[in-house]
């Protein structure tokens, strides 16, 4: 059994707080029924993803829920992905909102949460069951994010057991 890639997608995958398109970017309007979004795609991201899916189970951890896999997955050339779905927005003190979620849905499976607005907090809260791998939301992932996540995979094949951060 792989190790979870929990990916978020605005912030990681469409870098939302970049000024201008980022190098590698590309602008895409997606339109279903009457609302549309303006989001950045890098194509790179889905040739990486996909290569990490030999070693993660790919997972969204997104807002967009099952609309990543109707409207964001084909254009990063992704195949469906099972999606955590979000009950509601509970606020909470420090961290983010989607941790308990995810702390729930992931149960005992080790894992690498990738995501803009997530910190220290987050992954106290998760009690070193994984990694909470925070994005830079003005220039999404790098390649030294995939490097990261690259061997974070190593080392979950490697000794079977939870990396560090």
């Amino acid at each position: 059994m792989h190790p979870l890639l929990l990916l978020d997608f605005d912030g990681p995958l469409n870098p939302h707080r970049a000024q201008g398109i980022p190098a590698g970017y590309e602008r895409h309007e997606i339109v279903e029924g009457d609302r549309s979004w303006v989001v950045l795609l890098n194509p790179q991201h889905g040739v990486e993803l996909n290569a990490l899916a030999e070693v993660f189970e790919l997972v969204w951890a997104t807002s967009w829920e099952h609309g990543a896999n109707r409207l964001l997955a084909p254009r990063l050339g992704l195949p469906r992905l099972p999606v955590i779905q979000w009950p509601d927005r509970r606020p909470v003190r420090r961290g983010s909102w989607k941790t308990p979620y995810v702390a729930g849905w992931v149960g005992d499976r080790p894992f690498v949460w990738v995501d803009d607005e997530v910190g220290a907090e987050d992954q106290a809260r998760l009690g070193g069951r994984g990694v909470v791998h925070r994005v830079d939301a003005r220039t999404g992932l790098t390649r030294s994010d995939f490097r990261a996540l690259r061997e974070y995979g190593n080392s979950f094949a490697g000794k079977g057991k939870h990396p560090h951060h």
